[in-house]
């Protein structure tokens, strides 16, 4: 056999196997609210299901989710993230109720059909005091190999777009966020970091996250909100050890 062609049919195994092991891997979810495990992705795309979770930006009282007029997630505090749960690809039926709004907050129709086996967080965003808004963006949470893994999520109503650095690098990690966006993740390599956020295009820093904490192998997401004042939460990813295959 050619030996650059058993060179690329060794990298492929290899890459096969590294994707099968992260499809076959639950997430750790460690927030504020607690600790949560996701079921593999492998096991929920065999099943024809997505894994979708709720993330309450909205300052105020706990939400209750509904799918299909069938409870989903109770008492979502805000600053807190749910735990992933299984459902079909289709979000037509996707309901966050609050307190004093009977109708609740839908997605919006081009965001409705997701792809089987993915996992999507859903935001919930405060547009002002008065309505509210629903995000869903795909969840990536494993990151290269030895690198830890970042984004930002845009929750702050009347906020400006966001220059996002690491403080005391001159490159900015994060450029041009704007309002009810993330810029996607960024691979970094392992360490204690400091974000400022700044206006774009300005030097005064608006927002400190402090001692930012990325570990190799996790993905921490960090949402911004506030309307006036910023504040944020945030919430991380771990990869567990791969589910066992059942023996025969």
């Amino acid at each position: 056999m050619n030996r650059s062609f058993t060179i690329l049919l060794a990298a492929a195994a290899v890459a096969s196997a590294g994707a099968c092991q992260k499809d076959s891997s639950p997430i750790k979810t460690t927030s504020a609210g607690g600790v949560n495990v996701s079921s593999p992705a492998d096991s929920t795309a065999a099943r024809g299901h997505s894994l979708v979770r709720i993330v309450n930006a909205v300052r105020g009282g706990d939400v209750s989710v509904q799918l299909s007029q069938l409870p989903l997630f109770n008492d979502v505090k805000p600053g807190t993230v749910t735990d992933y749960r299984e459902i079909s690809n289709n979000l037509a039926d996707f309901t966050v109720k609050a307190a004093g709004n009977p109708d609740g907050v839908m997605i919006a129709e081009k965001e409705r059909v997701l792809i089987d086996g993915n996992r999507y967080s859903v935001f919930l965003i405060a547009e002002d005091v008065s309505k509210s808004t629903l995000r869903v963006v795909k969840d990536d949470v494993i990151p290269d190999s030895g690198k830890a893994r970042v984004r930002v999520m845009h929750a702050a109503p009347g906020a400006p777009e966001f220059d996002i650095s690491i403080m005391g690098a001159t490159e900015k990690l994060f450029a041009d966020v704007g309002f009810k966006h993330e810029a996607g993740y960024k691979d970094l390599p392992p360490a204690v970091v400091t974000l400022q956020f700044r206006a774009k295009g300005e030097s005064k820093v608006l927002l400190s996250v402090p001692r930012l904490d990325l570990k190799r192998g996790t993905s921490t997401t960090i949402v911004v909100t506030g309307a006036g004042k910023l504040a944020y939460f945030t919430f991380t990813d771990a990869l567990m050890a791969p589910t066992p295959s059942p023996k025969s």
